[in-house]
């Protein structure tokens, strides 16, 4: 069960790089609850977790809303607050800088804003609630992570991440994504690849008659005594005499 979870968490990594420009280091947004189950789950180091699970290196971040949502939370979630403190803060423009201004948002509320309707930042999203995975499965290309007894867990690409992944194959066939076919080494594919295509026909070479000389009969040769056998014979019949 686990090489097979492996398995499919290796081709989802590698969707999310091919078709959504997703690269090193990855960019993850943590909500609280987060960090609390993965806290609760025995797994403390999450910035390690989730490199061992992406293959990759990855950094963590929270914003000012998670962090007021912890700090509401009362003594239970003490320490994980304590530890969010420990991931690098990103500021969402609500707030006042992590302090828990009046103006901060539910942290639910921040991650959608902060991923928005396309996600230009590249961001990965680990949360426990499952309305904002629901919300979140919508936009293409926002990878989403959670925390279960069994580990740390990325979940499949939704149908809106596929279908967005799609028109990444031009009408000719290309593979290669459409953001990297901006790029500047690919500028000019649209004028080579033309040069490339050709109307000519191969055929199968169609199978020959037979060689004519693998075809002749073999000469049987004569047998002939050989000289020492002869030699004795010939002796033979003179001691015979």
């Amino acid at each position: 069960m686990r090489r097979k979870k492996h398995k499919h968490t290796r081709r989802a990594v590698a969707f999310y790089k091919v078709h959504h420009g997703m690269r090193e280091p990855f960019k993850v947004l943590l909500d609280g609850n987060f960090i609390h189950a993965a806290r609760s789950c025995g797994l403390p180091e999450v910035d390690k977790h989730l490199e061992n699970l992406l293959g990759g290196r990855a950094k963590t971040y929270v914003t000012p809303c998670v962090m007021a949502e912890l700090r509401g939370l009362g003594t239970e979630f003490r320490d994980s607050a304590a530890a969010a403190r420990q991931v690098q803060l990103h500021y969402c423009g609500h707030g006042d800088g992590g302090s828990g201004g009046a103006t901060t948002v539910a942290a639910a509320e921040c991650l959608l804003q902060q991923v928005g309707d396309a996600n230009t930042q590249r961001w990965w999203v680990g949360t426990q609630d499952r309305a904002l995975r629901r919300a979140l499965a919508d936009v293409p290309g926002a990878p989403l992570l959670f925390v279960s007894i069994n580990g740390m867990h990325l979940e499949q690409p939704s149908d809106a991440a596929k279908a967005a992944a799609a028109p990444a194959t031009d009408a000719g066939g290309s593979a290669v994504p459409v953001y990297e076919r901006a790029s500047a080494p690919l500028a000019d594919l649209d004028a080579i690849t033309p040069k490339l295509r050709t109307s000519a026909k191969f055929r199968r070479n169609k199978a020959k008659g037979p060689n004519p000389l693998a075809a002749r009969k073999k000469v049987e040769k004569k047998a002939t005594a050989k000289p020492a056998a002869a030699a004795a014979a010939a002796a033979g019949a003179a001691g015979g005499n």
